[in-house]
């Protein structure tokens, strides 16, 4: 007897129309472009093989697997701006306010791009969904001043359990 499950609460970074057109306009620059370089090596390998020796056939093997990796990177690109805008359209269509009780604050490793992190665990309630916890690494420049207890406001899509957070902007004196 199979058992529903809920949905693991995903944090999702809104991606608007223009992060994500150009998200695309890469991806698929990359797709197109290593996969026609992929087309062009394996045919002219093919077509060549006999004529000359195997240090050819091993270069283009190479080549042709790493044109093939840049275009899987480039359909990837395309597929995942594509779903993040997607998220971001039903949360705003579907979701509902809340908010998120920050259970606990400590410091998290940097991020790719070398920008200082916070963790935070986080309880999320609201209307028309289970109560959920979840623990998130966040920019610090953002989300630095959560503490323990503190209240920030959460949009959620009930049925996924996709949400984002705002930071709560102090006062300046």
């Amino acid at each position: 007897m199979a058992t529903l499950r809920a949905h693991e609460p995903a944090l999702l970074d809104p991606k608007g129309p223009v992060i994500t057109a150009i998200a695309c306009t890469v991806g698929a620059a990359l797709l197109l472009g290593s996969g026609g370089s992929a087309v062009y090596i394996a045919v002219r390998t093919v077509s060549e093989i006999g004529e000359t020796g195997s240090g050819w056939t091993w270069a283009a093997a190479a080549l042709f697997l790493v044109a093939v990796f840049v275009a899987h990177v480039g359909w990837s690109t395309v597929v995942s701006a594509r779903m993040e805008r997607r998220l971001t359209l039903r949360l705003a269509a579907t979701g509902v306010d809340a908010t998120a009780l920050v259970l606990s604050a400590s410091a998290a490793p940097p991020s790719n791009d070398d920008h200082e992190q916070v963790r935070l665990l986080i309880r999320v309630d609201g209307q028309g969904f289970e109560p959920f916890e979840c623990a998130c690494d966040l920019l610090a420049y953002l989300f630095g001043d959560a503490a323990q207890g503190s209240v920030l406001p959460a949009r959620v899509d009930p049925e996924t359990r996709v949400f984002t957070l705002a930071p709560v902007v102090s006062a300046q004196p």
